[in-house]
């Protein structure tokens, strides 16, 4: 492999091929990067543009919604409502000395503001029925007083409240029924019949209703109504409730009624999150730096919309008619249709996505949006833009040049590695073939010596000698056969000579071969001929080979003294010649391999075992050119069965490979 000429090819290879391709590759990668830099800064300016229209309208979206609303925020005849002009606003709210006025708080200011005044005589009577109540604990006189308190109520509101302070004495007298009516009465109040604190007394009559089983339907209806009306209520309101409608869905007996109950539930949760994420934005409102440096601005380009929140919020302030007012818009509403408009997400410039603060990502859109970024995800068409014509072009021919280069080492190292392979298997056969020589040959010529020194007096002895040199030269000549048939067949000319034969007799002939060498190992065969036969067509020496290397390979991989049968038996139209032996035994994986030329099964314990490699093979391709076939089964550790099928119709003469 380190000869002369192997370098020069070598080095012709790298010269001729490998040279030229480094320089195209070169050139190809260096005008590649030239497209991609002209390519990416197209696209970079194409998406500053994009970046320009979408801050633009953007921009006029958000100055329309904001003065939308506050022009119509001192117009609006329902103030307690969460109905604005815009479906994307989330809040819009007067704002006093830099501290942002939430919308029930403007409510219960006003209605404070008009809160009836009691008269003397009605508060007197209360606090006397309360008196009663709660330190006489003379629920009879406390629900006299209540009822006398009740005739003296002029307000809807005083009237609430002295049902339901009746309603509760009812309950503790046991008059349930009585009370429920009361409750019922109270549960009917509008959404604007509030106490002093903005709480709706309809909730507590919803509370007083709760333990009647009767009354979870009308309460459920209740509380719907209040959800399609979308009333701002204030936390205390809102933790209500959401704990009537928790207590709805654990007490509710029917399906319906609990379904209803759930997305109650659902939509109070909704609320209480919405009123938490306001409160926070109530409390850092004036650190936001969005109050403007002067009022009664229409337009103001300095603006700013700040990102707020966990659900994201667009904040900002704005003037009309000398009042400051907070537009709160949820981001995702006013963004969302920007990202899937074409007019900015398109080929040319990927998809549009604008995100809300709480990234770095992207790209800023304006200052007037300091927390929004913009951010493309590249479509098919910008792909294709950098993968142009020119580049196309540049691509296949580094292609070309890679795969010749690539398919030109993979020539150089097959036959390199053809070479090595070639090479250890002559090495490993040769030492084989050495080892296997010398064993018969070591003992031909000990037995020989010391017959020929005459030191053998027992005639039995020497009869035994005898013999062993016998066997071991013909141990040698089927070696030498097995090397000279294997040398034929890879030329191509080995030939059989078939005749039509006694199948019995060849096995007869292989077993009485191999009897006194597997005798002397301590083995037993074990021969059964079964039924007799008909004559075939066969070659004998041929088969008689294969047998006995079968029952050689039995012998060196079996323990001493273990049984090794060899049966001639008749199966699906074949004569099958089996082998059996109680050896070591082949993986299963190993199985299509054993028949490999030179191979041998990889395991420390078969590295002792001396063997060319070539046994197997030879039995393979005699049963083959017998139109035949072999077949190995095999267990580790607990043997394995060598079959010969031989056809027993007509079969083909082949006379070579």
């Amino acid at each position: 492999m380190s000869s002369p000429g192997y370098r020069r090819q070598v080095l012709l290879f790298l010269g001729a091929i490998i040279l030229p391709c480094i320089v195209l590759v070169a050139m190809s990668v260096r005008m590649m990067a030239q497209q991609r830099e002209l390519a990416e800064k197209r696209l970079a300016d194409a998406r500053s543009q994009v970046v320009r229209n979408i801050h633009q309208e953007l921009f006029t979206r958000l100055e329309r919604i904001a003065l939308q609303e506050a022009n119509s925020l001192a117009t609006r005849q329902a103030p307690h409502l969460r109905h604005y002009e815009n479906p994307e606003v989330v809040l819009v709210g007067l704002v006093e000395r830099d501290h942002l006025i939430l919308p029930w708080e403007a409510i219960r200011n006003e209605a404070n503001a008009r809160f009836p005044v009691p008269e003397p005589d009605q508060v007197t009577t209360v606090q006397q029925g309360e008196r009663r109540e709660f330190i006489d604990k003379n629920f009879t006189g406390a629900a006299a007083k209540y009822v006398e308190a009740m005739a003296a109520s002029q307000d809807p509101v005083q009237l609430g409240r002295t049902q339901l302070l009746y309603a509760r004495v009812l309950k503790d007298l046991g008059r349930r029924d009585d009370a429920f009516n009361y409750y019922r009465t109270v549960l009917s109040l509008p959404s604007d019949v509030t106490d002093e604190h903005g709480i709706p007394l309809f909730l507590y009559a919803a509370t007083g209703l709760l333990n009647a089983a009767t009354e979870k339907r009308s309460i459920i209806e209740r509380l719907g109504e209040e959800v399609k009306r979308q009333g701002w209520l204030p936390p205390t309101a809102a933790a209500m409730f959401q704990g009537l409608t928790a207590t709805l869905v654990e007490s509710a007996g029917e399906p319906a009624q609990r379904e209803a109950a759930e997305r109650l539930l659902h939509k109070s949760v909704e609320y209480r999150e919405l009123v938490k994420q306001t409160l926070a934005l109530r409390d850092d409102f004036p650190r936001l730096g969005i109050l403007p440096t002067r009022l009664n601005q229409t337009a103001d380009p300095e603006r700013r919309w700040i990102p707020y929140g966990k659900e994201r919020w667009l904040v900002t302030a704005v003037t009309a008619n000398s009042t400051l007012i907070a537009v709160v818009v949820r981001a995702q509403a006013i963004l969302g249709p920007l990202e899937a408009s074409n007019i900015f997400s398109n080929a040319s410039v990927g998809q549009v996505r604008l995100l809300a603060g709480g990234t770095t990502s992207g790209e800023p859109l304006a200052p007037a949006f300091p927390g929004i970024r913009v951010v493309f995800e590249a479509g098919t068409d910008v792909v294709a833009q950098r993968w142009n014509f020119e580049n196309t072009f540049y691509f296949l021919i580094l292609i070309v040049v890679l795969s010749v280069t690539s398919f030109g080492a993979y020539l150089v190292w097959r036959d390199v590695r053809r070479e090595l392979h070639l090479a250890e298997m002559r090495s490993q056969f040769v030492s084989s073939v050495s080892h296997e020589l010398k064993t018969p040959l070591t003992a031909i010529r000990m037995f020989a010596e010391t017959l020929r020194m005459g030191r053998m007096r027992d005639e039995a002895m020497r009869n035994e000698y005898l013999e062993t040199i016998g066997t071991e030269s013909e141990r040698l000549t089927r070696l030498l056969n097995n090397v000279l048939d294997f040398s034929k067949i890879e030329q191509g000319q080995k030939r059989y000579n078939f005749q039509q034969a006694c199948l019995a007799d060849t096995v007869r002939t292989a077993a009485r071969t191999m009897r006194y060498p597997l005798s002397q190992e301590g083995h037993e065969l074990r021969v059964d001929l079964g039924e007799t036969l008909p004559d075939i067509r066969i070659d004998p020496d041929a088969l008689e080979q294969a047998i006995l290397n079968l029952l050689t390979n039995a012998m060196k991989y079996s323990a001493v003294g273990s049984e090794i049968d060899l049966r001639l038996v008749q199966q699906d139209g074949h004569a099958v010649i089996q082998v059996i032996d109680r050896g070591v035994g082949i993986p299963s994986d190993q199985h299509s391999r054993i028949f490999e030329k030179f191979y041998r099964v990889p395991a420390e314990e078969n590295e002792l075992v001396p063997g060319t490699g070539l046994g197997l093979t030879l039995v393979e391709h005699i049963a083959n050119a017998h139109g035949g076939h072999t077949e190995v089964t095999s267990t580790v550790g607990q043997g394995s069965t060598f079959s010969i099928h031989l056809p027993m119709g007509h079969l083909p003469i082949r006379t070579e490979e």
